[in-house]
């Protein structure tokens, strides 16, 4: 007995996007120098990139009757509502502004909000609770990058 899995929406969609994405690569990985023997370096790029597009050949090909269901405009309209909640988005903002304030504010103050901020909208905790997870989470990165590690975290 066979069990008919449902499409999610964007599956198609993604699975092209991860084909482009493998044929890019295998173009790329073609143009990389000195391609004489299996140990030059552009050897791997163009295995792994092989597998990608062929695996993903595969999968559009076993499923196309269940693709042919479903329209493209239709799953476009589902793919926002499936695939980019609203925690998903707000969450990408927070990590747009990390990365965008860890130089001019270095790494211990960008961190320390990073994951106050996080921890309020990602777990709804109260505001002391962020701080402090925050704060203890910190002192122990810095404890082990500066004592282990021996990185200096400005």
């Amino acid at each position: 007995m066979t069990e008919q899995i449902q499409q999610r929406p964007g599956e198609r969609i993604f699975i092209w996007l991860l084909l482009a994405f493998g044929i890019f690569v295998l173009i790329a990985a073609l143009m990389i120098p000195n391609l004489e023997n299996l140990s030059s370096s552009g050897v791997f790029p163009i295995f792994i990139a092989s597998i990608l597009i062929l695996t993903m050949a595969r999968v559009l090909w076993q499923n196309r009757k269940r693709y042919a269901a479903v329209t493209l405009g239709e799953e476009c309209r589902k793919v926002p509502a499936f695939a980019l909640p609203v925690t998903v988005v707000g969450y990408a903002f927070i990590l747009l502004l990390y990365i965008l304030t860890t130089a001019p504010l270095h790494f211990l103050p960008s961190s320390f909000a990073f994951l106050v901020i996080s921890f309020m909208f990602l777990k709804g905790a109260s505001p002391l609770r962020s701080v402090i997870i925050g704060v203890g989470t910190l002192a122990g990165i810095y404890v082990l990058f500066q004592t282990i590690f021996r990185v200096i975290l400005w």
